[in-house]
């Protein structure tokens, strides 16, 4: 919103002074030097957008602030949340843990079952050994922070736990 305020000054100083600037002035000429290093959009979109510039006036778009007061007010309601399971099994934590790992790893492996049409067998299970060996070299633990089948076991019987009082 900053930058909008600062954009109608700019646009203000232009119309009251005899001040000019090289700058942006057009929501179209923005979005073509923004998308200047991008081979798709100057090679499939450039020339049409051109052509819609001027094709119509300048009071048929919106302004450079404008378009900046809707990507503010946009960013400033966006809520931030999980796109799929695995990220949000990994993300449920209060607080980062090497649990988040755990939960993630069996959303992984129920994401990818037969059940879910993936390519797990349906009865696919790993052991809570097999879980702690595939978790120290996933996560590259150091020796002290590694963990072992029993600190598996705790974890499930926790989550089973809180699952139980929810």
């Amino acid at each position: 919103m900053e930058l909008a305020d600062l954009l109608i000054d700019r646009e203000n100083l232009h119309e009251t002074s005899g001040f000019r600037s090289d700058t942006h002035y057009h929501v179209a000429e923005i979005l073509g030097a923004a998308g200047q290093h991008n081979y798709l959009f100057t090679s499939s979109v450039q020339g049409s957008l051109d052509a819609l510039r001027h094709q119509y006036d300048l009071k048929y778009w919106p302004t450079p602030c404008e378009f900046l007061e809707e990507l503010a007010a946009n960013a400033a309601a966006a809520e931030s949340e999980a796109s799929d399971l695995l990220t949000a099994a990994g993300t449920d934590g209060k607080r980062p843990s090497s649990a988040d790992f755990v939960h993630a790893l069996y959303a992984g492996i129920e994401e990818n079952s037969a059940r879910n049409f993936g390519r797990l067998p349906r009865d696919f299970t790993l052991s809570d050994a097999s879980l702690a060996s595939l978790m120290n070299c996933a996560l590259n633990l150091d020796v002290d922070d590694m963990v072992d089948g029993p600190y598996i076991k705790r974890l499930r019987q926790r989550e089973r736990e809180r699952k139980r009082a929810s």
